[in-house]
């Protein structure tokens, strides 16, 4: 597909960065704040005012809540599995990690644009937002279980509201939904403040790809191929079947089943390194398994859109 082709060539750009020495991979941090306080928000805000009515609230409120079961379920399936095979502790925490946490914003909002437009992207955000929940409980609840804690930080429950609090593209999705039910539309908004909104708007995507293309480093296969292979077994097999299975339950037609479906069968999340680095977890293996997942979503992600576009 032609919006995959560009997708991995704008991954590759920031990877031939790195390796040209026009940007360094410690780069990426600056590029991911950029990106979190900046142009994510502005997206967040106008894609979800411009398409979401009130009436259609109830409905996408849906795919945060079920999002967030996928991958709690998910990382139960990885704890199963980091039990059976006997690994140390630390190792079963940043296996759980990677099952459980997917990409859904950093590459399931270029996908799911690149696939449905504004009106799958708006979808997309719902199910980050109940994303981003998800990786803040089970990222903390695992560190503190499976390594370390962060001292400092005794109450675990103030620690994760302050994080989600502070975290800009949740606000600006709270925001935006408010205004929804005030009836604030894009229309009462100072035309210039629009404007500002749209250009910021517009560099989130390359921006995300190409920070994408800096963390990717085939080196870290080495460590852990097998691990990687099951987490991309879980998040690309499991994952998506439980959104289906889900669907059906919660009576999710047409576009709002298909981006669940592709926003759960996400590749691991990079937040699986950061939670990992944190809390001392198995780096090697969450590194591993986020490269291995990331590389062949770039392929399996289109096959399973082709899949749903069928059976509809």
């Amino acid at each position: 597909m032609e919006i995959m082709l560009t997708i991995v060539s704008l991954i590759f750009i920031g990877y031939i960065s790195k390796y040209l020495g026009i940007l360094r991979e410690e780069d990426r941090s600056v590029l991911n704040n950029v990106v979190v306080y900046i142009s994510m928000p502005s997206t967040v805000f106008l894609t979800i005012i411009k398409n979401v009515s009130p009436g259609e609230l109830p409905l996408f409120i849906k795919l945060p809540i079920l999002i967030f079961f996928i991958f709690t379920l998910c990382g139960i399936v990885g704890y199963i599995l980091g039990s059976y095979l006997k690994l140390e502790r630390r190792s079963i925490g940043g296996l759980i990690l990677v099952c459980a946490l997917g990409n859904t914003g950093f590459l399931g909002y270029p996908v799911i644009y690149g696939f449905y437009g504004d009106p799958g992207l708006v979808r997309a955000i719902f199910c980050d937002m109940g994303s981003v929940i998800a990786s803040l409980l089970i990222g903390t609840f695992v560190g503190i279980t499976f390594g370390e804690g962060i001292k400092g930080e005794d109450n675990t429950s103030i620690y994760i509201i302050k994080k989600l609090l502070r975290f800009p593209p949740f606000i600006a999705c709270i925001l935006s939904i408010l205004f929804i039910i005030l009836g604030i539309g894009v229309e009462d908004i100072p035309t210039f403040l629009v404007d500002i909104l749209n250009y910021l708007s517009k560099a989130t995507v390359p921006l995300i790809m190409i920070s994408l293309g800096l963390s990717l480093s085939p080196s870290s296969t080495k460590f852990g191929i097998k691990y990687g292979i099951i987490a991309l077994l879980v998040r690309m097999g499991v994952a998506p079947l439980l959104a289906v299975i889900l669907s059906m339950m919660f009576f999710l037609e047409g576009l709002e089943r298909n981006v669940l479906i592709l926003q759960s069968a996400m590749p691991s999340a990079m937040m699986s390194l950061v939670f990992s680095l944190l809390y001392r977890l198995d780096v090697k293996l969450v590194a591993s398994a986020c490269f291995i997942t990331t590389i062949a979503s770039l392929i399996l992600l289109p096959i399973l859109k082709g899949i749903l576009t069928l059976v509809v």
